[in-house]
């Protein structure tokens, strides 16, 4: 007898801990207690009301976390420098780095500040419900054994049967599957800039307890943490100008900080990513077997075909730090030059021409750095994956037969119909602790959204949601604009 279908909760980018970062103080810990107060309110609802089966019984939820459920990347809360564990120079400079020891650490201060909904999660699976996290880029560091079960044990000691409870709980490096029903991952393999050179296994191929260099990772700790007047959130949807009008605030010596501090960012990252890839070179073929076992795992493990679960893999993206070429193209400098060329041409051709053959070249010039300004702007790595995204469902879509296919990562809700599938991108929570209430006469327009998976097979049905902190129950979007 095939087993029942679950009913799942899909919520993603949660971003626990991403408050915790300098200036430090009542602002954070305010947010911090305001998401932990809704996510509370969200877990007991829905564990007070579970949804029938296409049987007619009850069944059980499956809380998908669909990545960044954990921020490790932008929380920046540090050790004492007297105690144990003391920062070095440099993390006393530039934030903790990326290993797991601090990892670990970060868990801890995340779970002592977000004690509330630590206990929610223990109490929703002490009901019976399982708890899925799949791993995202700022929660990268539950790939390290003892994170994850620092994660179990922060959740299970608020139930009652803690043993019980840790079998509910399970992890995921790259996706969630139900057959025929739902494939949900986070996406950041998608995006350049986000993404780790093997997104299967994000550490150093050398030391297997850090970090792999990454775009975003190595970004925000030498550049963000010095820099505090750059936004760290939605950065991914700026262009050149947003950053040329956020420089053109800055004047005198914070420009000139800011300036030097991406400077030491991209040599510390190009010099990483280098060493980085010089070292995967090494034993390259007992690599590619221990990634193939990887692969063969997922395929074992959701009863896929390997074929498919390679076609899966091959759609991923290279990380920006994976050529010269790749890099010079996401800095622009690939435009600088062709810019710079232009000028000197034009120079060249009034220097050594007649004015009349000079302007005639220059218009030739002027044609040909057009063209070529588009075709580098088409080769440019994706800021904005998020209509890839919609994309790639359809595909995904096509390759494993699921009804609804799920990304997070974006933080833009949208539920999209694809065929005989559909795209449900959930949102994210990550706005909610700065957002203001509406009143009881005004539409919701709470930032908290959520998917909902029920049926089965070809009776699956998808839902986009918002919590309203309001009425404290949730709301049914039919779509999104804008997806």
């Amino acid at each position: 007898m095939p087993p029942r279908p679950t009913n799942l909760l899909i919520v993603s980018d949660l971003h626990l801990g991403g408050p915790l970062r300098p200036p430090f103080g009542f602002k954070a810990l305010r947010q911090v207690a305001r998401l932990d107060r809704e996510l509370s309110r969200f877990l007991t609802w829905w564990s007070a009301h579970p949804q029938a089966g296409d049987d007619g019984l009850p069944l059980p939820w499956k809380l998908v976390l669909n990545g960044d459920t954990i921020d490790f990347l932008h929380m920046d809360l540090r050790p004492d420098a007297d105690g144990d564990g003391a920062p070095d120079d440099d993390e006393q400079l530039h934030g903790l780095a990326f290993a797991a020891g601090r990892s670990r650490w970060k868990l801890d201060q995340i779970a002592r500040f977000h004690r509330r909904s630590f206990r929610a999660l223990g109490r929703f699976v002490e009901a019976g419900n399982e708890l899925v996290f799949i791993i995202g880029n700022h929660d990268a560091d539950l790939f390290f054994r003892g994170v994850r079960e620092g994660m179990v044990e922060h959740i299970v000691r608020y139930a009652a049967d803690p043993r019980a409870a840790r079998a509910l709980i399970s992890f995921s490096p790259w996706f969630f599957y139900e057959e025929g029903r739902a494939y949900v991952e986070h996406g950041h393999r998608f995006d350049p800039y986000a993404t780790f050179p093997d997104p299967l296994s994000p550490v150093d191929p050398d030391e297997p307890r850090r970090l792999a260099p990454n775009f975003g990772h190595w970004g925000l700790r030498y550049f963000c943490n010095r820099i505090t007047s750059f936004p760290v959130h939605d950065v991914d949807t700026w262009g050149i100008r947003d950053f040329l009008r956020w420089a053109g605030r800055l004047a005198g010596l914070p420009l000139l900080r800011a300036f030097w501090q991406s400077i030491v960012f991209l040599v510390r990252y190009l010099v990483d990513a280098a060493r980085d890839a010089a070292r995967r070179r090494t034993f390259q073929a007992a690599r590619k077997l221990r990634r193939r076992a990887r692969l063969t795992a997922f395929a074992t493990r959701y009863g896929m075909p390997l074929a498919r679960v390679l076609a899966l893999d091959n759609l991923r993206l290279p990380h920006v730090g994976a050529s010269v070429g790749r890099m010079m193209q996401a800095l622009y400098m690939d435009q600088a030059a062709l810019a710079a060329a232009f000028v000197a041409g034009t120079v060249v051709a009034f220097t050594l021409l007649s004015p009349s053959a000079a302007a005639f070249m220059t218009m030739g010039l002027l044609g040909a750095a057009w063209h070529t300004w588009r075709w580098l702007a088409r080769l440019r790595p994706a800021q904005d994956v998020h209509p890839l995204l919609a994309r790639l469902a359809r595909r995904i879509a096509w390759l494993t037969g699921a009804r609804v296919v799920v990304f997070g990562h974006t933080h833009r809700p949208v539920l999209r119909a694809l065929g005989g599938a559909q795209f449900l991108n959930p949102g994210s929570w990550e706005h909610l602790p700065r957002q203001r209430m509406h009143r009881a006469d005004e539409p919701c327009d709470c930032a908290a959204r959520f998917g909902v998976v029920t049926g089965s097979k070809e009776r699956t049905r998808a839902s986009l949601m918002r919590w309203c902190r309001r009425v404290r129950a949730p709301l049914k979007l039919v779509t999104e604009p804008g997806g």
